[in-house]
Formats: C-alpha cells, structure tokens, sequence
C-alpha cells in the first residue's frame, strides 16, 4: 500500500481531457471526478509504478462501472492497455511514495520560505498549505498515438447541377459484382431523375450508401431490364436456346394434306390393324 491519499488537482472536471470522457460516456463532470479519483486510488493501493498486470480495458469498465469508460480514457492519453496489462499514464509523477515524499518536501520548503517563522505562519495559510497536500492532481496526460486506420474511402456526392461525383473504378467493380442484374450507368441515372423529382429528399446524407440501397431493390425487383411479373434468372440463355431449336424443327415440317370427312373416315379404317396382326 503506498499511502492514504492521492494528488489530484482542483479543475479536474473542466480539464479537456476529462470533459471528452465525459461525452464519450454520457456522465456528469462530478460522476467523471468520482470515477478517476476511484481509479487513481485503486492504482495507488495496489501498484507501484501504475501498472496492473494481467488486466485489461474490460476490467477498468467493470471497476468504473460504466461501459465504455476505458476507451475514453485511451483516447485521452490517461489510459494505456497491453496484452500484458493496463497503464495508467504518467502515474509515478503524481502518485507511488517517492513522489508523494518530494510533494511534501516541496510544500514544507514553500512553507518555511514564505513565513518569517514556523510559529508566526498564519493558520489561514496552513490550512490552504494543508489543502495543497491533501487536494489530489490527475496524472498529465502524454500525447497520445495515432490509430492505425484503414484509408477511407473517396467521399460520393451528388448535387443536382453536378450530378455524381466521387464514384471511382473501384466502386462501379464492386457494384457490378454485388449487382450485376443492375445496369449501373442506368440506375444512376434513374435515381438522378428521382433526386430530382423530390428535391426535399436530396438533403445531406450519405450518398454510398443510398447507391448502395439503390441498387439492391433494383436487383431485388428482377434487375434493370426484366420482363413484368418475372425475375431474370441463371436459366434465360439455356430456355433461349432451346426455344431457338425448337422453332427450327418445327420450321422444317409441312402441314398435312386436307382430307374430306369421307376420306378421313376412310384412312383411318385402313389404318386400323387387324386382329391377326395383334
């Protein structure tokens, strides 16, 4: 156990760091205080430089009570988390005996230095002295690294004097892929002519994704070019063709010979087999 108290300063609350916590998690400043100066004391008792090992960014949310608490303060700079263990940054210049020695030596040199003698210092000033050593002081967060982040992808807009714009090669391949019943340059059009016709639904929105959405109820409906009632299918060649034979046979037979009744009936008694031919 390194000691019974913590440094912590007294504009903890309106410091940026703890003011993005606070809306990355939806708590109040006092609730943000509370949770740090928890934290911060359960790092004091129980580490000596401010690393717990074995712990994780689940572990401080669970601790803190709120999910999400962790990721805030990671994003702050006051919080590093390792397969091996979780960081609370810049601990040992706060926090640990050592350093809570030389913020004693310092305040008793302060002290000494301002008041011509020990016995004629103010009472005032010693409480404000013994405030000082009792107020905690959040750790100073370092700069904080950059995440590694997947290049983002070109920004599509539409504007109704512009039309389209943004739309790469890359992104008509992967339509055509995903919706290959869809004719894009038509769709595209197609929904042009809709933006246009609806001009309060063309506000600010993600553009992608309403392609995207676009598209699929086109491919869902049966695809750009689609016969009413009926969905293209895999087997359209294979009838075609088959249709296409079929017409061939039967453009090579001739009608049969107009016959009389009489001579109906006729043909058919001499087609009849007789019994012996059973």
């Amino acid at each position: 156990m390194a000691g019974d108290w913590i440094k912590m300063r007294h504009d903890l609350g309106s410091d940026p760091a703890a003011i993005r916590i606070r809306r990355a998690t939806g708590l109040d400043a006092d609730a943000v205080v509370g949770k740090l100066h928890r934290l911060w004391s359960w790092a004091d008792t129980h580490t000596a430089d401010g690393f717990a090992a074995g712990l994780d960014a689940e572990w401080v949310d669970e601790f803190a009570g709120v999910v999400g608490f962790a990721a805030a303060m990671l994003d702050a700079g006051w919080l590093q988390a390792t397969d091996a263990g979780v960081l609370f940054v810049n601990f040992e210049r706060h926090n640990g005996q050592p350093a809570k020695t030389r913020a004693l030596a310092k305040t008793r040199m302060l002290r000494f230095r301002c008041a011509d003698s020990v016995t004629e210092a103010q009472p005032e000033k010693r409480r404000e002295e013994k405030r000082e050593e009792e107020i905690p002081a959040a750790p100073v967060p370092t700069s904080k690294p950059k995440p590694v982040r997947s290049p983002a992808k070109p920004a599509v807009s539409w504007s109704s004097e512009s039309g389209w714009q943004g739309i790469t090669d890359a992104d008509r391949s992967e339509w055509v892929a995903a919706f290959p019943g869809a004719v894009l340059d038509q769709e595209l059009a197609k929904a042009t002519a809709w933006l246009r016709a609806n001009p309060t639904r063309a506000g600010r929105r993600n553009w992608r994704s309403f392609l995207v959405r676009w598209l699929a109820r086109c491919q869902d409906k049966g695809g750009t070019v689609r016969e009413p009632g009926r969905r293209p299918d895999g087997d359209d060649a294979a009838r075609r063709a088959q249709l296409d034979r079929k017409a061939r046979e039967f453009a090579g037979m001739r009608p049969a010979p107009y016959r009389r009744p009489a001579e109906a009936v006729a043909l058919a008694e001499a087609l009849k087999l007789k019994e012996e031919d059973l």
